[in-house]
């Protein structure tokens, strides 16, 4: 059992996999895990989305629109013992080196079966340590560099869940006290799954969203009720703004924000070129239509998510140098 525990813990680790967690919704976590997984496999890297949400609205940033299994293939996973592989989406949405794996509501059914005694007879011994060695097969097959997991705000079992299969915890807050609160929830959740079998689980950061840069002094109180959660635990310099305008554009368009950037400016240059040629249209001649104009915000926010990206991957360089150096 040792050796398959260790087995599973190297997989999940050199696939470099990071929970997106916080015990409050509504703090950017689906729109975070979509963005920064199409950003990096926009860089070249292999990534993996996995949508741990019973709303199952990951896949809706992703832009995918068809084919949704609502979880079952996860749940399938777990409840047949490793009989049932899990299955991802390859290419979602048409992007190259990006794949999906389905939430939805068939994942209510791991939250009974985690309370059941059923979950001590997987061959796991539990429904997170059985989601953890699926993963695990899962990575050893794909070779991913990332993967990313969008977890439920309020379902306990399944954030144990997306916990027992992740190497780093990257935790997204507005500077509300409501997030905060879900925030500090998380640390008993971790160490839970630290005194499980995920003892190398670490944080990887907080990111500030939904907030107005110039507030600095909002920041430093927030950095100091970090330091009251018993962990380590540092903010991103990079922060991600909310545009309610750029957001429904992407859902809408199925469209990522650095890909929702490049049509913004396409059109526009379109917009002014129609009303150019406007000005010499005659009079009773056909009026020449206005392409559809797209949140002026989309670029701002795809640099947020891409230096989001640098710093993400910036930190997981500098943390597996350090744990070679000790190697």
């Amino acid at each position: 059992m040792t050796d398959q525990i260790d087995t599973t813990r190297i997989a999940l680790r050199d696939s470099r996999v990071i929970a997106v967690i916080n015990g409050k919704g509504g703090v950017l976590k689906t729109s975070i895990v979509a963005n920064v997984g199409g950003e990096l496999a926009r860089r070249g890297f292999h990534v993996l989305l996995v949508d741990l949400d019973i709303s199952g609205n990951l896949k809706l940033d992703v832009g995918i629109r068809d084919g949704d299994d609502l979880g079952r293939n996860i749940v399938d996973a777990i409840w047949s013992g490793g009989e049932t592989p899990l299955r991802p989406v390859k290419n979602a949405g048409g992007r190259d080196g990006l794949d999906f794996l389905y939430g939805g509501r068939a994942l209510e059914m791991l939250s009974a079966l985690a309370s059941s005694s059923h979950a001590e007879d997987l061959p796991a011994g539990s429904v997170p340590a059985q989601f953890a060695e699926a993963m695990a097969r899962l990575c050893q097959a794909e070779a991913y560099d990332l993967v990313l997991i969008d977890c439920p705000p309020g379902n306990g079992d399944l954030q144990d869940v997306a916990l027992a299969a992740a190497q780093y915890i990257l935790i997204p807050t507005k500077t509300d006290e409501a997030s905060l609160d879900g925030l500090r929830g998380v640390g008993p959740r971790v160490r839970k799954a630290r005194e499980g079998d995920n003892p190398a689980l670490s944080y990887l950061g907080v990111v500030i969203t939904s907030h107005n840069r110039a507030a600095t002094r909002v920041l430093r109180q927030v950095q100091e009720r970090l330091e009251g959660v018993g962990d380590t635990l540092s903010l991103f310099k990079a922060t991600v703004r909310h545009s309610q305008a750029t957001a429904h554009d992407c859902r809408t368009r199925g469209q990522l924000a650095f890909e929702l950037a490049a049509d913004a400016t396409t059109l526009k240059a379109q917009r002014f070129e129609a009303l150019k040629q406007r000005r010499h249209v005659g009079e009773g001649a056909k009026v020449i239509p206005l392409p559809a104009a797209i949140s002026d915000t989309a670029d701002d926010l795809a640099g947020d998510y891409a230096a989001l990206v640098d710093e993400i991957t910036t930190r997981i360089a500098a943390a597996e140098a350090k744990r070679a150096e000790r190697a």
